[in-house]
């Protein structure tokens, strides 16, 4: 049903990514939705490790820049398949995983590897899907992604009782890498051959690539918000597993059904802002998540058990697919013809070098607030200051373009 409001061009390319996005909803469910429960419940691992594994996916990210130079003038789709392949495989070593380090090493490794792929990801969204329906055909895809996460989630959630997470992660991976060869299927434009020629020194392309925020005020604001409101957003995130299991002795089917709770509600969410981009703004549709993602914080602030997390896990769900949608759309907005690649890898690097640090400084708040003998929940209230804030920003910079 959904393939025949796909514009026929594009219906090739659609259909093969729904594919892989089956497949990767296998993977996605069955392990990032435990990776926080499992480091903490069964392998007590420290506020700092959660903050590592956190930050890995944006540690990643600051690689992002020299990554986009060096597919400058080449195919994009080897990036994108073999750096997913090789992080998802690494899945396979969490069989050998019996400490916290082991299991926060591995995961880390993964997300770190996988990040990488950004910007040739998003040079390749905006070779095969027309401009005016990327928003619902993404979206459409992710439907499927999702609905395939809930039930692969709520599956592993009762099998965690019966099956060791090692053997769980280890199938799962299979799943993912299965999920990026699927992906690769897509058929993409030749190359250009003059497109080798053209490529520029790295030192070149990293200076090429910084102007953008000289040249481009109102990307630097967009940039500058998304900065903010994602530092507060993640210097809670460590905190939430925490929470969690400390205080509100959450077992893995609460996980799960908290889980899906946001996966359900994010797979209507996702029709919803897909629409809502095409017809009116990426940028609209960003503050109105923002603003929307700062009542989680403030929801962990107020729960004193677990069942009081739901709005959180409603809010989550909501806004899940609006941010991933509504901030890639709204790089294709500013970016420049020809220059994609240097304004998603300049927003991966912003990303990355907000990520890197945001966990970290979070645990070393939490940390500082305990030996003061302030509740560490006050740290969620911090993180949803920064997010109004990041909100404000992006108003006031880019507020004619709306």
């Amino acid at each position: 049903m959904l393939e025949k409001a796909v514009p026929k061009e594009a219906r090739d390319a659609y259909r093969r990514e729904s594919w892989g996005a089956l497949l990767g909803g296998v993977y996605t469910g069955a392990i990032f939705p435990f990776i926080g429960f499992i480091a903490r419940d069964s392998l007590h691992a420290s506020v700092a490790l959660i903050g590592l594994m956190t930050a890995a996916p944006f540690i990643g990210n600051v690689f992002a820049l020299f990554y986009a130079n060096a597919m400058e003038g080449k195919a994009k789709m080897p990036y994108v398949v073999w750096s997913q392949v090789i992080a998802r495989a690494l899945f396979l070593l969490i069989l050998f995983a019996k400490t916290p380090l082991s299991f926060a090493l591995i995961v880390t490794a993964v997300q770190v590897i996988a990040s990488a792929a950004g910007p040739a990801y998003a040079a390749i969204l905006k070779e095969i899907y027309p401009d005016d329906y990327r928003g619902r055909i993404m979206a459409y895809i992710r439907v499927g992604l999702a609905f395939v996460t809930l039930v692969s989630t709520l599956l592993v959630g009762r099998l965690l009782k019966h099956v060791g997470f090692n053997y769980i992660f280890a199938v799962a991976g299979l799943f993912g890498v299965a999920a990026a060869l699927a992906f690769g299927t897509i058929k993409t434009a030749p190359v250009d051959p003059e497109g080798l020629d053209q490529k520029v020194s790295t030192l070149r392309f990293l200076r090429n690539t910084f102007a953008i925020f000289k040249e481009d005020r109102e990307y630097a604001w967009f940039a500058l918000s998304i900065f903010t409101y994602g530092f507060g957003s993640l210097i809670a995130a460590p905190l939430y597993p925490v929470f969690q299991v400390d205080r509100l002795h959450i077992s893995a089917i609460q996980v799960a059904m908290l889980s899906n709770t946001s996966t359900a509600i994010w797979m209507l969410a996702y029709l919803y802002w897909g629409r809502y981009i095409d017809m009116r703004s990426p940028l609209k549709a960003a503050v109105v998540n923002v603003l929307l993602a700062s009542l989680v914080p403030l929801n962990y602030f107020l729960a004193r058990d677990v069942w009081m997390l739901l709005p959180a896990a409603v809010i989550s769900g909501v806004t899940m697919g609006g941010v991933e949608l509504s901030y890639f759309n709204s790089i294709l907005h500013f970016a420049k013809p020809g220059r994609e690649s240097h304004y998603q890898a300049l927003h991966s690097f912003s990303l990355g070098i907000r990520g890197a640090i945001a966990p970290f400084c979070g645990a070393a708040i939490a940390s500082l607030f305990r030996s003061g003998g302030i509740d560490v929940r006050y740290v969620f209230l911090v993180a949803m200051a920064l997010m109004l804030l990041g909100a404000g920003l992006q108003v006031i910079g880019v507020k004619h373009r709306y």
